[in-house]
């Protein structure tokens, strides 16, 4: 292994997984898109292969990083907001089964199952160290959301799952995952309206708040069948919350040059465009059907770009070392 190769791996942040979850949530976009103006099936077709093949790509790369270099994977274990982070790997696992179930649904539900058991095992090993261990103000950052909130994601592809007790389960996780949302939603925003603001290169994780919004929106749809008050309370809060953040990192691509933190954007802002995709079927209107196009639209631009710009980065070198969420 030469010294560019051994860089990369030790360099390689668990984070990039948010990349998957991004691709993933930009398939499932596509797809209600698809359906809801009768186009083509090419475009989430190929994204779902992408999503794929990012996710073999990532994981078998992780799997020599373990190997090689187990003594950085601790070390990211033991931070307190790093630690954060695995929590992306375990969304893939409960993502992906939703860009391949219509093809492979046996394999699907599969990986599902052994994702939701990780997610309920990693949100409850995290929230048991946050009570066990007085936490400093300033660890309170986004990616807070991402182990507990995680739960979320479990009935996003499961409830289209033939699964036993799928509901009953969905539920579970519903319940666990909308009341950890305020309340962390509540501990963050605190900790940005009242310590000193996060650094621009950690910026674009500002985003991940608008994720968990999204996320109860699109379960309480999936387990209700329905846009009533609650759901459009979530969903206008939420446009609210993305067009706030997204003012606040929009320079950041100016600021500061580029980095795998930007990943933090793709998957919020593919869940966002999931929602308004739902709200426009059931509200048909100029003003929601432009919404959902310039989400869409938006969404796609950005994750081409940021897709792009790793690439090139991985193929010449020029990766940055991962930033400290806090410092």
């Amino acid at each position: 292994m030469n010294t560019a190769q051994i860089q990369f791996f030790k360099f390689l942040p668990v984070s990039l997984f948010g990349g998957v979850m991004g691709l993933s949530g930009l398939c499932f976009s596509w797809r209600i898109a698809v359906d809801l103006w009768l186009m083509n099936h090419f475009i989430p077709d190929v994204i779902g292969i992408l999503a794929i093949l990012s996710f073999v790509s990532l994981f078998s790369a992780y799997i020599i990083k373990v190997m090689k270099y187990p003594e950085i994977i601790l070390e990211e274990l033991k931070h307190p907001v790093s630690v954060c982070f695995f929590a992306t790997f375990i969304v893939c696992l409960l993502l992906i089964p939703g860009v391949i179930m219509n093809e492979f649904p046996k394999i699907a539900a599969i990986i599902w199952c052994f994702g939701a058991v990780l997610m309920f095992i990693f949100a409850w090993y995290v929230l048991r160290r946050w009570i066990d261990h007085q936490q400093e103000p300033q660890n309170a950052v986004p990616a807070w959301v991402l182990p507990i909130v995680g739960t979320l994601d479990i009935p996003v592809v499961g409830l289209k799952l033939p699964i036993n007790g799928i509901h009953q389960i969905s539920e579970v996780a519903f319940g666990i995952g909308i009341i950890f949302s305020f309340l962390l939603l509540g501990i963050i925003l605190g900790r940005l309206f009242f310590q000193s603001p996060l650094p621009e290169t950690v910026q674009p994780t500002l985003l991940i708040l608008t994720g968990p919004l999204a996320l109860a929106f699109m379960v309480y749809y999936g387990l209700t069948g329905r846009v009533d008050l609650f759901a459009v309370v979530l969903f206008y809060f939420n446009i609210f919350l993305l067009i706030l953040l997204a003012s606040k990192i929009a320079h950041i691509s100016v600021a500061c040059p580029f980095r795998v933190t930007w990943w933090s954007v793709s998957f919020p802002m593919s869940a966002v465009t999931v929602t308004s995709l739902i709200f426009a079927q059931h509200h048909p209107d100029w003003f929601h059907q432009l919404l959902a196009v310039s989400l869409l639209a938006v969404t796609t631009m950005v994750i081409v770009y940021i897709f792009i710009k790793t690439i090139h980065q991985i193929i010449t070198g020029s990766y940055y070392t991962p930033v400290n969420p806090i410092k």
